[in-house]
Parts: C-alpha cells; sequence; structure tokens
C-alpha cells in the first residue's frame, strides 16, 4: 500500500514539473517545478530506507527555484515599496516594477529650502529631474513661463546629450527626485528592455507635453505668421518642445 502510494507521489510530480515546462509564463513555470521537485523529495524521502542524497540535491534545486520565484514577484510587484516611491512609479508607466527599482538606485530625493534653480540654461547637465510641483517656473530667452508638473525636466539632455534650452525653478517646499545621468545610462546599456522603456517613457512624456501645450500670445503670432511659414523659437518660444505645457506666469 505504501508503495502504491509513493508512485503517486512520484507521478503527481512529474505531471507538475511536466506542465511546468508547458507554460511560458516563468512564475508559474518555476513555481510548477518546485511543486513537483517537493513531490521527488517526499517520494526519496519516504522510502524505507530514505535516499539522501536525491532528498539533497531536490531541495537544494527548490531553494535556488524558490529564491527566483521571491525575485520574480519583486520584479511584477510594489512589494515592500515605500509610499513616496510607489507614489513615484505612477508617473512611469511603462516601467515594470523591478526596472523601476534599478532605476531607483540612481535616485536622490530632495526638498528645496527655498525658490531653488535646478537646471540653468545653457548648462551641460549630470542629472534629469522628476518634480512633483503643480507648477514650475521656466526661464528661456529672458522670459518666464508656468509649467504643468507634476513633470520631467532635463529628460531631452538625458537621451540626446547638449545643453539645457530652458531654465527651470521649483519653489519652496517643493519635491523633487533627481537622477544620476551617468549611472543609469549604464544600467540601460546593460539591459535592453529597461532601455526601450525609459525611451518609451520619454517619448509618451515628451507627447503629453506637446499636446497639452499652449500657445504664448496667440493673436500676435496669427497676425505675425502666415499658415505654414515656419516659426522661429527665438521669437515664439511656444513652438520649441521643450517649451511645451508653457503658458505666461502670472
Amino acid at each position: 500500500m505504501i508503495t502504491h502510494y509513493l508512485a503517486g507521489i512520484l507521478f503527481l510530480g512529474l505531471a507538475l514539473k511536466s506542465l511546468g515546462y508547458l507554460v511560458r509564463d516563468e512564475l508559474a513555470l518555476r513555481s510548477l517545478v518546485v511543486a513537483g521537485m517537493v513531490c521527488d523529495i517526499l517520494f526519496y524521502a519516504l522510502q524505507p530506507v530514505p535516499i539522501l542524497q536525491s532528498v539533497a540535491t531536490n531541495t537544494f534545486l527548490v531553494a535556488i527555484n524558490t529564491g527566483l520565484i521571491v525575485l520574480i514577484v519583486f520584479e511584477r510587484t510594489t512589494l515592500r515599496m515605500s509610499d513616496d516611491a510607489k507614489r513615484l512609479y505612477q508617473h512611469f508607466p511603462t516601467l515594470r516594477p523591478g526596472q523601476f527599482r534599478r532605476v531607483m538606485k540612481h535616485a536622490t530625493w530632495h526638498k528645496a529650502p527655498t525658490r531653488t534653480e535646478i537646471i540653468t540654461e545653457g548648462a551641460t547637465l549630470d542629472r534629469f529631474f522628476f518634480l512633483f510641483p503643480t507648477r514650475i517656473e521656466i526661464e528661456k530667452l529672458g522670459r518666464t513661463y508656468a509649467a504643468h508638473g507634476p513633470a520631467f525636466a532635463g529628460e531631452l539632455v538625458f537621451l540626446n546629450g547638449g545643453r539645457s534650452s530652458a531654465s527651470v525653478f521649483v519653489s519652496k517646499g517643493s519635491a523633487y527626485v533627481s537622477f544620476d545621468t551617468a549611472g543609469l545610462q549604464r544600467a540601460m546599456r546593460r539591459s535592453a528592455p529597461l532601455n526601450n522603456a525609459m525611451v518609451a517613457l520619454f517619448g509618451k512624456d515628451l507627447a503629453a507635453k506637446v499636446a497639452n501645450s499652449v500657445p504664448i500670445h496667440t493673436q500676435a503670432t496669427r497676425e505675425q505668421v502666415s499658415p505654414g511659414a515656419e516659426v522661429d523659437p527665438s521669437t515664439h518660444p511656444s513652438s520649441d518642445p521643450s517649451t511645451a505645457a508653457l503658458v505666461p506666469s502670472e
């Protein structure tokens, strides 16, 4: 009778492992394989003379797969992520939680003690930013605008290099996050999926800025520029994508 039970455990383990190898989802695959290996461990341990070598080797493999299952769960969920990180993650919709955690290894949280200039027009940048305030001040070509937040700042320089096209200010008490350019670029070079996710994120962000942009001095522009004519950003800053989503500062 015991032999029949042991044979049942062995075949159950075989069925679970076979099913695991048929599924494409890695979490389901590893979970089913672990369950099958546990059946193998029981089969070898419950023998009249336990086969300890097989018990030990299968236990070792179960431990490895269990560790990988934990990593997969962290990759796919916001488990043990702080409330501030979860709030920031809402603005990274193209990234999986695990990818976001890798990005956050290169992040620093800030709170502006006074009105703070975080980007200077014409400067090279070693960081880009995510700004939580709903109102952000932009200075470009001697003029001041109010931008709608929360928003990224300096992301185009991060992607394309060059110098910043405008100065960016946040008010006293504003929360913002800076990201180390060199460190994050190294991480993106090592991981094509992360690179693709970040490029998609900034593309989506830029598209939203352009879609929500507000023309500056619309009437004057209509009078001075004929339909279809090329607009000079130096005279009409609102036509420059880097100042999209700007409205005149009050």
